[in-house]
Parts: C-alpha cells; sequence; structure tokens
C-alpha cells in the first residue's frame, strides 16, 4: 500500500493546503491502494506528530511499501530527523517520493539528491535562527536594556518612555558596594559571611528576604554593576567573550551586561570561560570599579575550582536537585548518612529534621518515579509542542495584525502617522517572538528510551545526566515524603 503523508503548521495563504499536497501525490499514483496521514498545526522541527508516528507504526508493520510527499520539508525540516526517518524507511524496506523535487528514493540518483535538499533544508533553518539572533544583537548594541527582570539593586525602565534601562536603587545598591567590599578585602569572607553580614547590617534580599549563597553570587558576578572602562573590555577579552562595542567605547561612562548560553547551572555563570556569552555596554552608569570587580572574580574562580577539588559525592545523582520544603534550601550530607538543610546547618535559621530519612531508600523510590516518567514522556512531549505551537500562532497573529496595519496606512498618509507607534510595537513583539521560536527547544523523547534507561540510570554521571534533563528540584519533608518539580 501507498502512503501519502501531508503537514500544515497552520493556515496561511501562501502555503499549501494539506487537500492540496493530498492532491499532488495523487497525480504520482496509478491504481493502487493508498492511505492518507495529515498532521494539521504540527511544527516540521521536530518528529513528535501524531499521523507521523501512526504512519511509522504502520511501515514497520510492513503495511506500506512507499511513502509519498509533496515536498520534502513536510516531513521534516531537520536534517537529523529526516535521515532518521529516512534510515528507518530503508531499514523497513519502504522508499520514500517527493512530488515538488520530482524524485524516487528507490533509485541510486534520487537518494543522493534527496541528501543534498535535506542538508539545504537545515542550512535554511539555521540562516533564519542566525539572522533573527544577528536583529536582536543589533538592538541591543545601543545599550538598551536586553530584558528581563532587573537584578538586585535596579529596577526596570524606559529612556522616554521608548527605550528600556535599568535605575538604581539606593539602598540595594548600597548592599551591592558592601558585597564587593568584603569579599575582595577580607579572604576569610565566604559567600555565606557575606550573606550574614548584610543581613546583619539589615539589608534584605527581594525573594526571601534573607541572603544565600546563589544570591551573593549572582551579585558578584554580574558585570551590571561594575565601571565598563579599557580594564573590563581586557578581561572579557582574555575570558573569550563575544564582545558587541568597540574597545573606544569602553570608557568608563557605563556598565557591561551580558546576554547569551548560562554554561553552569541556571543561577550562576561559569567563573572563566565566557566564550557562549556575549558582553555589550548598557545605557547607564556602573558604580563598581573594574579593578574590583576582576579581582573578586579572580577570587571566585579560584575558590570554585578548591570547591570542585574537594566537593563530596555523597548526594550521588540526587546532588543539587534535593530541597527542603520548609525553607527551600539545598539538603546535603553532612553527617553520613544524615540529611540536613543548609539554611539549618549553615545560616541557623530553620527548624527542619530529617534524622528519620533513609538516604537510599529515598534514592530508590524517586528512582522508581523518574522510570515512570520517562514510561510517560512522549504525552509530555505532546505538550512540550504544544508550546511551540502557541508561540508560532501568537507570531502569526501579530505578523497578520502587523501587515493589516501596514496595508490599510499605504495609500492613506493619516492613518500611516496614527499607526506608525502600533506597528513598531508589533514589530518588537513579533521579534521576541521569532527569537523565542528560534531558541525553543521541544523535549526529545529517543534521548530517553527505555532500552537504555537501566543502563543510564545504574551508572550516577549517567544518571545525574537524566536527573537534570527531567528534574528542576525535589522538595523533602522531614517525614521522608516528597515532591518532584518537573521540567517537562
Amino acid at each position: 500500500m501507498i502512503a501519502i503523508y501531508a503537514r500544515q503548521s497552520i493556515d496561511k495563504r501562501e502555503s499549501e493546503s494539506i487537500e492540496t499536497q493530498i492532491n499532488k501525490c495523487l497525480k504520482l499514483i496509478d491504481d493502487e491502494p493508498y492511505i492518507v496521514y495529515k498532521d494539521k498545526g504540527f511544527s516540521g522541527k521536530n518528529t513528535q506528530r501524531p499521523d507521523l508516528q501512526r504512519m511509522l507504526d504502520d511501515i514497520k508493520s510492513k503495511k506500506i511499501r512507499a511513502v509519498y510527499v509533496y515536498r520534502l520539508d513536510r516531513i521534516s525540516r531537520n536534517i537529523a530527523d529526516f535521515y532518521q526517518l529516512f534510515q528507518y524507511m530503508v531499514d523497513n524496506n519502504c522508499s520514500f517520493v517527493s512530488a515538488k523535487e520530482n524524485f524516487d528514493t528507490s533509485t541510486a540518483s534520487g537518494k543522493l539528491l534527496m541528501g543534498i535538499l535535506a542538508q539545504f533544508a537545515q542550512i535554511e533553518r539555521e540562516t533564519i535562527q542566525m539572522r533573527v539572533k544577528d536583529n536582536y544583537y543589533h538592538r541591543i548594541q545601543d545599550g538598551r536594556w536586553a530584558g528581563g527582570p532587573a537584578p538586585y539593586g535596579f529596577k526596570n525602565g524606559k529612556i522616554d518612555d521608548k527605550i528600556p534601562t535599568l535605575y538604581k536603587i539606593d539602598d540595594e545598591i548600597s548592599a551591592v558596594k558592601l558585597a564587593f567590599n568584603h569579599y575582595e578585602d577580607d579572604f576569610s569572607m565566604s559567600l555565606g559571611k557575606v550573606a550574614r553580614l548584610l543581613e546583619s547590617k539589615g539589608y534584605q534580599s527581594r525573594k526571601r528576604k534573607t541572603f544565600d549563597n546563589v544570591t551573593i553570587a549572582r551579585i558578584l558576578q554580574n558585570p551590571v554593576y561594575a565601571i565598563a572602562d579599557e580594564t573590563l573590555y581586557k578581561y572579557f577579552k582574555m575570558r573569550k567573550a563575544k564582545i558587541l562595542n568597540p574597545i573606544e567605547e569602553w570608557n568608563g561612562t557605563r556598565a557591561a551586561a551580558i546576554v547569551g548560553k548560562r554554561v553552569s547551572n541556571k543561577n550562576t555563570r561559569k567563573y572563566t570561560d565566557l566564550s557562549e556569552q556575549t558582553v555589550y555596554l548598557t545605557n547607564f552608569r556602573g558604580t563598581i570599579p573594574s579593578i574590583q570587580f576582576v579581582k573578586v572574580q579572580e577570587r571566585l574562580a579560584q575558590n570554585q575550582q578548591i570547591k570542585r577539588a574537594n566537593a563530596p559525592t555523597r548526594m550521588k545523582e540526587l546532588a543539587g536537585l534535593l530541597k527542603c520544603a520548609k525553607c527551600e534550601y539545598a539538603i546535603k550530607i553532612y553527617n553520613d548518612p544524615k540529611l540536613d538543610c543548609y539554611k539549618n546547618r549553615g545560616l541557623h535559621d530553620c527548624d527542619a529534621q530529617f534524622k528519620s530519612v533513609d538516604f537510599e531508600a529515598l534514592r530508590k523510590s524517586i528512582r522508581t518515579k523518574v522510570i515512570e516518567v520517562i514510561k510517560n514522556l512522549a504525552e509530555r512531549v505532546e505538550e512540550s509542542e504544544r508550546g511551540y505551537k502557541k508561540i508560532e500562532d501568537e507570531l502569526n497573529e501579530l505578523i497578520e495584525k502587523r501587515d493589516n496595519l501596514i496595508e490599510q496606512s499605504l495609500n492613506n498618509g493619516k492613518l500611516e502617522r496614527a499607526f506608525s507607534n502600533y506597528i513598531e510595537k508589533l514589530q518588537d513583539q513579533i521579534e521576541q517572538k521569532e527569537l523565542q521560536l528560534s531558541t525553543y527547544t521541544p523535549i526529545k523523547y529517543e534521548a530517553f528510551e527505555m532500552r537504555h534507561i537501566e543502563m543510564e540510570l545504574g551508572d550516577i554521571e549517567k544518571a545525574k545526566e537524566v536527573y537534570r534533563k527531567l528534574i528542576k528540584r525535589i522538595l523533602l519533608e522531614e517525614n521522608g515524603d516528597y515532591t518532584i518539580e518537573w521540567k517537562i
């Protein structure tokens, strides 16, 4: 039997409808029986689509001898996914035919051309992503705040009600200065001691009111507090960061900010290697002298190396994930095998007790839950796909609004002036959505295939990797009950 597969992300005038795709394929089929598989409203970015999966099952059952599509990108826009699908068809004696490109993989030339076209499709998608990212970096090069919550010491604002910036909060900036001064000058001063010092002076953090190591580390690492001069430029250059502004603009009249991938964990950035990150000059002044900022970074890096060299492994795959349900601080093994939370042990500010909790039994129970989740991951993958489609729908709605306004104002000067600000706001929103799409990574079910899971979780290092892909944190109660907050 012949399979006809059709896919359409959304309804757009310029795209081929599901029905048109099917009719194009029917013209290539004689009188042989066929079955139609169609996924409407699904992106071609990955393969987790209901009818595509149903077709693959039928191919495996030997019901299908050939798959017909209108165009190559209807089945996949990703070269890795495409070759996985193509190899799956080959392994099950199923050929692949594209009507638009006019080739058949049952021939040698068709196989060669298929590979070439798939590579071009992948290149096109990566080019679009790069163009969106380049536009994003171009927009922040004038110093505007890149977006997101204001860091400690600042509040979000706008210059002339247009350009995003940060305004200083004097009381919080005083706390920042105190943190830098003491951490730089006193080599016995740990992050925890800085936190307690700030609290003793009456300063409060924003979320929990009390400071912790993570909050202090965020403050000490953030260049938004530093005076951006030639010294700071050379520091970021040495750390291999991508720098948007030329050295002559680093004249001490502005601060700096980092955008890009975090390469350690969600709370802190790596202390030394900034090669995955981009630095740009802001549109507000720095406070901390650049020399002081650099010295603090060097000390943080040195302490981190010492910490890693002496890092305990007793928490195994649960390290960094297990939190106290009462105060939400990290739980560690301080006196083997007894558990305690850092806020109790280190800050003496939590009365939670975990003496009755059997750590090995807890590990076994959590491992069982993880395996259960992996077994049901296909459903969670669909939720991830819906998240991508939601952003895609919002983007197309914004584009339609913008295009309608542009069309209405083309021949009417009054409307053009009236709509201009709104069109500009829509364009800003469009670019934000495009950036979201370009960086959105739907969950891949293949990464957690069940035939590998026992092996993955049997090895602690591999188990850590799996756990961190799946789990945000685990909140542990004093009686041993726990709640897992999943990433998926």
